[in-house]
């Protein structure tokens, strides 16, 4: 005679499973969440593609759209080019443009994540807004102002900013890396005349990304060291 063992089995018919099986079941469950999340190495991977994924499907329906999401950009001193301000990063003039934008994007995005969420979310907003007020308020007349250079740039500016107010060993060796490998962006803050980039508007982005460095890590810097008391004043 058989002895019935479904009442010892779990919801799904399985076993039940011993403390150390069920102690490596949730470890492994924990380690993937919190691999997966958007501030860890391997999740800032997962949400950069999927953002370059998203700019890439976008730029392929403004070309089915006959670009007709252009007139979203930044128009300089025009009260209808004020909606660029929220929008124009997101927009690219052409399959080149966002090209030449896409490893930076993933790069410094990358970067920018693992720093923490609250310190990717600040950065981009504020340079986000700082290069597009530049743009509409000192941009070309008549110009479509597009792409997400205000943005690389302030992220460009923070990481260097991290590095030489932080002092960090990783920061500084990150902001080496970067400027190894993006040297040539810099010229992206020299003037000159593009159809639908801006050089004031991406130095607004570098400066206060900078800025953002420096007030974020500053301090620790000129924060005075605590003084060791002598052994009289005890």
């Amino acid at each position: 005679m058989s002895t019935p063992t479904s009442g010892l089995s779990g919801p799904s018919g399985e076993l039940p499973r011993t403390k150390a099986e069920q102690r490596r079941h949730d470890l492994a469950h924990s380690s993937l969440r919190r691999a997966m999340r958007p501030t860890s190495p391997s999740g800032a991977i997962v949400v950069t593609g999927a953002f370059l994924v998203a700019l890439w499907l976008l730029l392929m329906v403004d070309a089915l759209l006959d670009h007709r999401l252009l007139r979203f950009g930044i128009k300089p001193r025009e009260l209808g080019g004020l909606y660029g301000l929220v929008v124009t990063p997101v927009l690219h003039s052409s399959a080149a443009q966002l090209a030449a934008n896409s490893l930076p994007l993933a790069v410094l995005g990358w970067i920018m994540l693992v720093a923490g969420g609250r310190i990717f979310v600040l950065v981009t907003a504020g340079v986000w807004v700082a290069s597009g007020v530049v743009d509409w308020l000192a941009g070309p007349s008549h110009a479509v102002i597009l792409g997400a250079g205000g943005v690389i740039f302030g992220w460009l500016g923070y990481i260097l900013a991290r590095a030489w107010f932080g002092r960090k060993v990783a920061w500084i060796a990150t902001a080496v890396a970067v400027l190894l490998v993006f040297s040539g962006l810099l010229s992206g803050l020299l003037p000159k005349l593009h159809s639908n980039t801006f050089w004031g508007g991406q130095l607004a982005g570098f400066a206060a990304g900078a800025l953002i460095g420096a007030l974020l890590h500053g301090k620790r810097r000129n924060r005075p060291a605590a003084s060791t008391p002598l052994p009289g004043n005890l």
